[in-house]
């Protein structure tokens, strides 16, 4: 007997994306079905729209992790009456279940417990080479093979249960497993000329008094320079070996960290 794949929704929220929600849907599609697919607008201008996939608009107001949190647990849980797992990620994040494990990511679930799991964090890093722009076109991590593990990437963001998120969704009251299986490629910081004019557009937002005072979102609002030293510190610490060699010995996703190290080879033709 065939065994039964599980239903598998994908759910992103984006505003003004129009470098990463492209490569976000040829991404996900893959995985699970343009038709499971769910990007919330919040107020792009022109809406998003998007041939198969399902489209949400949401209200244009001040930019407030709290709500964004609540807004993201009501959809997820909206979905989870319909599918067995919900996936939820910016658009700049693009999940992998390792393919020297699993066919697909719906196996991979298939044959998962029910509950949140939490994935291991990769920070794709630009490598300063003028000489070597990054082609969104093309296979990315082919041309940017590097990267750092990183405890902020490290989400829990696979989930067959109603998820109690935290700003910022990088942990969740809700208990979570730690898949050195499953990985989160965080491609923000992939090309940095991407990554400065989408610094100034998010810098330039109406962030709401609170998540100012309680710092949410704060890595949106940084200066130019501030960012480009970030980018300087993460080149400065490259090193010899590959990152699943670091993730072997590191069993915490919440102090997960690592140089500047090649991406196993096994992920490089996923992304």
């Amino acid at each position: 007997m065939t065994p039964v794949m599980p239903r598998v929704a994908v759910m992103t929220k984006a505003y003004q994306e129009r470098t990463m929600l492209p490569l976000w849907v040829r991404h996900y599609e893959k995985l699970v079905g343009r038709e499971n697919l769910l990007v919330l607008d919040h107020g792009s201008s022109p809406a998003i729209s998007i041939g198969g996939v399902r489209t949400e608009r949401l209200p244009r107001g001040q930019v407030d992790e709290y709500d964004y949190i609540e807004i993201l647990s009501v959809w997820q849980r909206k979905l989870l009456s319909e599918y067995d797992w919900v996936i939820t990620t910016d658009t700049d994040e693009f999940i992998v279940p390792n393919p020297q494990l699993f066919s697909s990511l719906t196996a991979m679930l298939r044959d998962t417990p029910s509950g949140t799991r939490r994935c291991v964090g990769c920070e794709v890093i630009d490598p300063g080479n003028p000489t070597q722009p990054l082609d969104w076109s093309l296979p990315i991590l082919r041309q940017r093979p590097l990267g750092v593990l990183s405890k902020w990437s490290s989400k829990p963001a696979v989930s067959s249960v109603p998820t109690d998120w935290m700003p910022g969704l990088h942990t969740a009251h809700t208990p979570s497993i730690f898949d050195h299986a499953l990985w989160l490629f965080h491609l923000k910081y992939a090309d940095e000329q991407y990554l400065m004019e989408r610094l100034a557009l998010t810098r330039a937002l109406d962030w709401s008094a609170r998540s100012v005072a309680e710092g949410l979102g704060g890595s949106h609002r940084v200066p130019d320079i501030a960012m480009r030293r970030a980018m300087e510190h993460y080149r400065s610490t490259i090193a010899p070996g590959t990152l699943d060699d670091v993730l072997s010995k590191q069993s915490d996703p919440d102090t997960l960290t690592s140089p500047m190290m090649a991406i196993p080879d096994v992920f490089l033709d996923c992304l």
